[in-house]
């Protein structure tokens, strides 16, 4: 079938990316220091926890990165992060790959009992 000179076809330089929408709640302590008990963070496909942390220290303010985060951006050790109710430590710790479109994931101050 030929294109006629009228139609134009449209190639995307930049096809779409995947995107993950995580909910993470917020519990205890990180509540307080972020401010709200809950914050959706879109990441490209494919994101780690440690990135998710990363996204964290600019969306809930500096109180929260000073308490829950290393100067790397890595969610400190006392900081209990689970997806879908599994400690990450079950998986593949701060290194588990967010998938699935939209992933919950609470994280809760393990220092302060239960």
């Amino acid at each position: 079938m030929a294109i006629r000179s009228e139609e134009k076809v449209q190639l995307s330089e930049n096809p779409p990316r995947e995107i993950v929408t995580v909910k993470v709640l917020l519990m205890g302590e990180l509540k307080r220091w972020a401010g709200r008990r809950e914050v959706e963070v879109e990441l490209p496909a494919g994101s780690t926890i440690r990135s998710l942390g990363e996204k964290l220290a600019v969306l809930c303010g500096e109180a929260f990165a000073r308490h829950a985060l290393t100067k790397a951006g890595a969610l400190q050790p006392h900081v209990a992060v689970f997806i879908d109710g599994v400690q990450i430590g079950r998986l593949e710790g701060y290194q588990t790959v967010l998938t699935d479109g939209k992933v919950e994931l609470m994280l809760l101050s393990s220092y302060e009992g239960g």
